[in-house]
Parts: structure tokens; C-alpha cells; sequence
């Protein structure tokens, strides 16, 4: 693959358990986004890993919540705790429609909290919502 990173304006880590979601989540990012690069990764022990290695911060990480090895509780905990990462905006991006889980991702430092969408229109909408709020 010939990658112009020119082109690439943002840099988005989407770390998520299931490879559907991946590909869903992937989709709408196009879409939107046709000019970010999008990297990928299952679990939060692979995503903590993934940033205390990587060349450049992401501009935003979609994070799912239920995930084996590393919740996505306990990967944001790290995150926010690291004195680089913390700048990183972290959207959660799980099943769970809970105000209450809500408000206890927002404490813990989460930008967003958007429940996982059943239709694609809606997936790019979120998307939509997610670069005006936090990539403009």
C-alpha cells in the first residue's frame, strides 16, 4: 500500500474487542474523515502498549468499555493518569445506554460517551458529531 502521510490530518486509535465494530466504526470514519489514518487494537492491555510505544499521539481514541484483559475502565484510568496521554481526547464508545455509566466515564476523564449506534447513517452521524466537537 502506497501511504501518503501528507495527506493524513488526523490520527485515530479505535481499540475495541470486536472486529464488526472495528469495521462499522472504520466505515463511517472514511466517510467522514477520509483523511485520517485509523489504527486499530482489541483490548485495552494491547492499547496501553500500542500508545507508550507509538511515534505519534492520536487525535482522538474510541474506547469500548467491556473488552477482555484491560477494561476500557481501566485503560481510560491509565490514560488519564499518564502525563502525555491525558491530553488525549478519549470518546467511549460502547453497547451500554447507562446515565449513570455515563456520568462515571465523564468522571474519570472520558470527552465523550456515545452508545453504539444499530445503523450506519447513525454510526456517521456520531462520527460527524465527534470531529466538530473534538477535531475542529
Amino acid at each position: 500500500m502506497d501511504l501518503n502521510l501528507n495527506n493524513i490530518i488526523y490520527y485515530i486509535l479505535i481499540v475495541d474487542d470486536d472486529s464488526d465494530d472495528h469495521y462499522f466504526l472504520r466505515t463511517a470514519l472514511n466517510r467522514v474523515i477520509p483523511q485520517a489514518l485509523i489504527e486499530s487494537v482489541f483490548d485495552g492491555e494491547e492499547a496501553l502498549e500500542y500508545l507508550n510505544n507509538c511515534t505519534f499521539m492520536p487525535n482522538v481514541i474510541f474506547l469500548d468499555l467491556n473488552m477482555a484483559k484491560v477494561s476500557g475502565r481501566d485503560t481510560i484510568k491509565i490514560i488519564k493518569q499518564n502525563e502525555i496521554l491525558c491530553k488525549v481526547p478519549v470518546i467511549v464508545f460502547t453497547t451500554s445506554r447507562n446515565e449513570s455509566e455515563k456520568a462515571e466515564m465523564l468522571a474519570l476523564g472520558a470527552s465523550g460517551f456515545y452508545s453504539k449506534p444499530n445503523q450506519i447513517e447513525d454510526l456517521i452521524a456520531l462520527v460527524e458529531d465527534v470531529k466538530n466537537k473534538y477535531l475542529n
